[in-house]
């Protein structure tokens, strides 16, 4: 009799269990983080898209990130010190770079350390931080070049560049993370990833653009300031050059991060990047601000572009 109402008694149990599932949401381990996209889509815990983490990756995840925050403290504390003028976009864009690097860092924390419950408070902290941290440095190396560059209509192209860009691929991915981190659906995850890895290739391109024209106009510029300083300009141009293309070196990692799908790695990593390149910044500046002051010191006058928002006004005399 019971062999007669097995098949039955199977149904009933197979059915219960997917009673059971329906009515209890799938639990997910928060020490699982998802891959590849350069801001902030993690894993969905409403869908269950998730990816391991290993420890080894959240060492090195976390290290980057408190060394990003150490520096945010430090570049306040050189601003502060400084700057005695605080005004106009070099230094400006300087605070907003420096300054977006913070809540940029503490999102990720939440999400990749702490493993915050709370989506969307760790998504609104990198949006806040990733926009003045990424469009801040360009518009600092605008106005660096603007020292330098009497070209008007480059400098307009430039302007024009980083505002369009700031636009079309802040605003999208802004609305994608949020849709790829909070929705019942994975619908928004496929065209974010794709649209990240355009994001993060268009800004490093932007970067190249701005550097490569200040390194070429770096050439032409203390060529002709050559004759009048002599050795001490073949020095500093030597130097500049030196380290822009290390800074420019500094952000090839972040494209093969990207693009070999280390997400987690790619966003600390890239977050220590922008900390290190604003500090290699006050490298040049003072290089800039030295060469300046030797000019007027020789009573050759300020050698640099009299409307240049990245004024040597903002530095005192020593």
């Amino acid at each position: 009799m019971l062999m007669r109402y097995q098949p039955e008694i199977a149904t009933a149990f197979s059915a219960k269990r997917t009673r059971d599932k329906q009515r209890c949401p799938p639990v997910y381990d928060r020490r699982v983080l998802g891959q590849p996209n350069a801001m902030g889509y993690g894993g969905n815990l409403r869908t269950g898209d998730s990816e391991s983490l290993d420890s080894r990756t959240t060492l090195a995840v976390a290290t980057f990130l408190a060394l990003s925050l150490y520096n945010v403290i430090e570049l306040n504390v050189i601003i502060l010190a400084v700057f005695k003028r605080r005004k106009g976009l070099y230094f400006w864009s300087f605070v907003a770079a420096s300054n977006g690097i913070a809540p940029h860092s503490v999102g990720f924390l939440l999400k990749n350390i702490i493993f915050s419950e709370d989506v969307g408070l760790y998504i609104t902290f990198v949006a806040l931080g990733w926009v003045p941290m990424v469009t801040g440095q360009s518009l600092v190396l605008y106005s660096r070049l603007h020292l330098i560059l009497w070209n008007q209509l480059c400098l307009r192209f430039i302007l024009a560049m980083i505002v369009i860009n700031a636009v079309v691929l802040h605003v999208p991915i802004i609305i994608l993370m949020y849709g790829a981190n909070t929705s019942n659906s994975n619908d928004w995850v496929h065209p974010y990833r794709i649209y990240e890895k355009i994001q993060v290739t268009v800004f490093f391109l932007q970067e190249v653009i701005i550097s490569g024209i200040y390194i070429k106009t770096c050439f032409s510029f203390f060529n002709v300031q050559d004759s009048l300083h002599g050795n001490a300009i073949r020095k500093m141009r030597r130097h500049l050059l030196l380290v822009n293309v290390f800074i420019i070196l500094l952000d090839i990692p972040i494209l093969c991060l990207e693009y070999t799908d280390f997400y987690d790695l790619q966003t600390a990593y890239k977050a220590f990047v922008y900390s290190v390149k604003l500090k290699m910044e006050f490298r040049i500046l003072n290089k800039l601000v030295e060469m300046a002051r030797g000019g007027r010191d020789a009573g050759y006058g300020n050698p640099f572009h009299d409307d240049a928002d990245l004024s040597i006004q903002n530095i005192p005399p020593r």
